[in-house]
């Protein structure tokens, strides 16, 4: 008898998995945008909430990379985790700075994580395509 930690994913729970990870990440990447408008469009310096929500997204995308890896997608997976890094790199001092009397948000920063954030949010619609398309196959539709 297979203990249930060791039986197969079938392929509708695999499916479900998938559903809820790319709507997790689809929501992460809604919330990471209303983080990254309030850093970039407000002049106060006070963004500590906005930075620790970016941390956390930032924390579920590492696990959702990690997810794509075990399900065999591994190009996929490092191109995400490259361009992850790379949002965390140019971001390690902040988002934006103190220029002219203002906040401003170089030129840099701005492109890497529109980027990083167009992918992943590609890649979490992408994938929640699939899953509504596996789900429908398993149905019969």
């Amino acid at each position: 008898m297979e203990h249930a930690r060791t039986a197969p994913v079938t392929r509708a729970a695999a499916t479900a998995s998938l559903l809820v990870e790319a709507l997790a990440t689809l929501v992460a990447m809604f919330i990471a945008a209303m983080a990254l408008d309030d850093i970039t469009t407000d002049n106060s310096t006070g963004f500590r909430p906005e930075y620790t929500i970016l941390a956390l997204v930032g924390a579920w995308l590492v696990v959702f990379v990690v997810q794509l890896w075990r399900r065999g997608r591994a190009v996929l997976a490092g191109v995400s985790l490259l361009v992850l890094l790379a949002a965390a790199w140019v971001s390690v001092d902040g988002i934006g700075h103190m220029r002219d009397g203002g906040w401003s948000v170089f030129l840099r920063e701005y492109a890497v994580i529109t980027i990083a954030w167009v992918w992943c949010t590609a890649v979490a619609v992408a994938l929640l395509t699939q899953a509504f398309r596996g789900r429908d196959r398993a149905s019969g539709r």
